[in-house]
């Protein structure tokens, strides 16, 4: 199985950390990719903070937040725990092995080590969600961004779990209430109610499909035939997808329930001459509406 882009770039961390240099030819062989991906991945690593030298190739500078061995994730200082931190949130998608080790960051760091660098508001968001799910007390989502509803306003809901990298929290919302994930990214900011938790017996994660979509069950199961062009990117985008996906000679197959049409379609959209719809017959009805509705 290809490695996910989480796996890759905390590769490229242990394998940069060292004294020798990296030419790019070399990262291209080592990684399989092209250079305009592994300058995306590097890219990456350096908004997350992390000081690359580039004048030989490519290695970690040997700065106080970046001098020791990555490879022991548990000696890390909180500094450089907090960069890791914010390299594992900045990469879409989940996996096993992203689970892993931010949960087991967690596990030996608080986050309130984590709380103390304020620059990042998110931060300041998980601080006070986490006091909300301790008190079992409700919150406002200040000026949300909903991009279904196509609105920003405030919600006022129970939040009773966060996603393994704190990018989205499980929430009961008391607008129409569901349970459903609400993005940190999208709030303004979190407002913590004096209100007490009212429909605890309701806090339930609905069915989530690879997509990130949410429904109380699956609409449908959903199979597509992808290029190797289609299939890396569904890895890179959604790399719980990869449990679903078999090998047909040079082409993949991807057969897996969906919570609705709407990320899957996205997703196809977007791939039209690298993926073809095996079925169902209502998911090409859904794909062809979509066209249809765009060129009117």
């Amino acid at each position: 199985m290809e490695a996910t882009r989480t796996e890759r770039i905390l590769r490229l961390l242990v394998m940069l950390s060292g004294t020798r240099w990296y030419s790019m030819a070399e990262l291209e062989h080592r990684f399989y990719m092209s250079a305009r991906n592994l300058r995306r991945d590097l890219d990456l690593i350096e908004a997350c903070g992390f000081v690359l030298e580039r004048e030989n190739g490519y290695r970690l500078q040997a700065t106080h937040t970046a001098n020791r061995n990555l490879k022991n994730l548990l000696h890390f200082s909180e500094e450089e725990v907090s960069i890791l931190y914010q390299t594992l949130a900045r990469i879409e998608g989940d996996s096993p092995v992203k689970e892993r080790l931010v949960r087991k960051m967690n596990a030996f760091y608080d986050l309130r080590a984590l709380e103390q660098l304020r620059e990042r508001d998110d931060l300041t968001k998980v601080r006070i969600i986490r006091q909300s799910m301790a008190a079992k007390k409700q919150v406002k989502l200040i000026a949300y961004r909903s991009s279904n509803s196509n609105s920003i306003d405030n919600r006022i809901v129970e939040v009773f779990d966060f996603l393994p990298d704190y990018r989205a929290a499980w929430c009961y919302d008391l607008g129409d209430h569901t349970c459903k994930q609400f993005k940190l990214s999208r709030m303004q900011s979190v407002e913590l109610l004096q209100a007490g938790w009212r429909f605890e017996a309701r806090h339930q994660k609905p069915f989530t499909d690879v997509f990130r979509l949410s429904a109380p069950k699956a609409l449908a199961t959903v199979e597509l035939r992808l290029s190797l062009k289609a299939y890396n990117l569904l890895l890179e985008e959604y790399p719980l997808a990869a449990d679903y996906v078999k090998k047909d000679k040079e082409q993949y197959l991807l057969k897996t329930q969906v919570a609705a049409y709407y990320g899957v379609g996205r997703f196809v959209l977007g791939l039209l001459r690298d993926v073809e719809i095996i079925k169902p017959a209502g998911f090409k009805k859904y794909i062809k509406s979509q066209i249809e509705n765009y060129l009117k």
